[in-house]
């Protein structure tokens, strides 16, 4: 069966993310509700972004996390090769695997496939 979901240069974060998520709900059901986005990005007013600083958003969390035997996977989502991390995505980066955790960065559906496969196998 041919793979209707094709990467695409000049693609959004979050058309990449759209897809990678809809490859992932529909490849495996069960664990749906275990990979899930963190919304640390994104256009806020003043008062909402304040509630949200003041109930624990952090600069530079990853975009995805799954969690699947009893560990936790971070997963940041980048557009394309040029694409990069910034200061405080790459802090946190360093943060959470001085911490022991796994963290990974795709900048395509395959290699975000290619990522969960291996989780999944473990």
């Amino acid at each position: 069966m041919k793979d209707i979901h094709i990467d695409v240069k000049g693609q959004t974060e979050d058309a990449l993310q759209q897809k990678c998520i809809f490859w992932f709900w529909n490849t495996y059901p069960h664990y749906r509700r275990l990979l899930f986005s963190v919304p640390n990005g994104g256009l806020r007013d003043g008062k909402t972004a304040k509630t949200m600083n003041l109930t624990g958003l952090t600069k530079g969390v990853s975009d995805l996390i799954l969690l699947k035997n009893n560990r936790a996977y971070l997963l940041e989502a980048k557009k394309d090769k040029k694409a990069s991390q910034s200061k405080e995505q790459k802090s946190w980066q360093a943060l959470v695997e001085r911490e022991g955790f796994n963290y990974q960065i795709f900048r395509s559906l395959h290699e975000f496939k290619a990522i969960i496969v291996q989780i999944m196998l473990k």
